[in-house]
């Protein structure tokens, strides 16, 4: 698979997880459809542009917590999302772990690694 086509499923799969998260899922909270929708975009946008810079950055950090500090940048990421868009928001720390994980659990199962 090309890397064109992988950072487009992982955008993807940010657009769809979002809202799975807020109507199937119940762990965060929008407060119109399109708002997780653009929620979802803003993730997906962020995971394909800022996700790879901020892993680089925090390389050295990441050896030293075993890889955990790149699930602390996607939590992050969520909060991010969170933080820009009114209308959606993260009620728990749990829950944008949660979420994080279905994010990166759906862009593992359609992109591959990535």
């Amino acid at each position: 698979m090309s890397r064109a086509n992988r950072y487009g499923f992982v955008f993807l799969c940010c657009v769809l997880a979002i809202p799975t998260c807020v109507y199937g899922l119940g762990l965060l909270r929008a407060d119109e459809p399109w708002v997780a929708l653009l929620a979802g975009a803003l993730l997906g946008a962020a995971h394909v542009v800022l996700r790879p810079i901020l892993r680089i950055a925090t390389k050295p950090l990441g050896c030293v917590t075993l890889g955990l500090s790149g699930f602390a940048i996607d939590v992050g990421l969520i909060y991010g999302c969170a933080h820009f868009l009114s209308g959606f928001s993260v009620p728990k720390l749990l829950d944008a772990a949660l979420a994080a994980l279905l994010v990166n659990a759906a862009c593992l199962i359609v992109g591959g690694r990535h």
